[in-house]
């Protein structure tokens, strides 16, 4: 394998690259009227313009994103979070520490997706629940 990436079916592909660059310096990788790709922190996602014919039926559809959740695991939530206010972002809450120890905050892009910033503190246990 090469590489992995998400790719969101959006009208708002303009909107979602100023997003990622607004909140992570992302860069654009290839941009065209029905598609842009970025990168950034190691990572990169695309965008698809829906009902191009040319493509596969499943793209042919959109919606706010359901369901999709990206997690950003991190070595500094607070500082994450304060660098993503202080650019002009609005998280989906405060951030919140839970009985694990644990800290997290979460935004919303453009198309819908959820990106959920985690730190795991060292010696914290990870639980799983229901």
């Amino acid at each position: 394998m090469r590489n992995v990436y998400a790719v969101v079916t959006t009208p708002e592909i303009r909107a979602c690259c100023e997003f990622y660059r607004q909140a992570f310096d992302a860069r654009i990788v290839f941009r065209a009227d029905w598609y842009a790709h970025i990168s950034f922190r190691g990572w990169e996602i695309g965008f698809l313009k829906p009902h191009q014919e040319s493509r596969l039926p499943v793209f042919q559809h959109t919606s706010t994103t359901r369901g999709l959740c990206i997690v950003v695991e991190t070595e500094d939530v607070r500082r994450d979070y304060d660098t993503l206010i202080a650019r002009g972002l609005t998280p989906l809450g405060p951030m919140r520490e839970f009985a694990n120890g644990e800290q997290s905050f979460a935004l919303i892009d453009p198309a819908g997706t959820v990106l959920n910033f985690v730190e795991h503190r060292p010696g914290a246990a990870r639980t799983s629940g229901d």
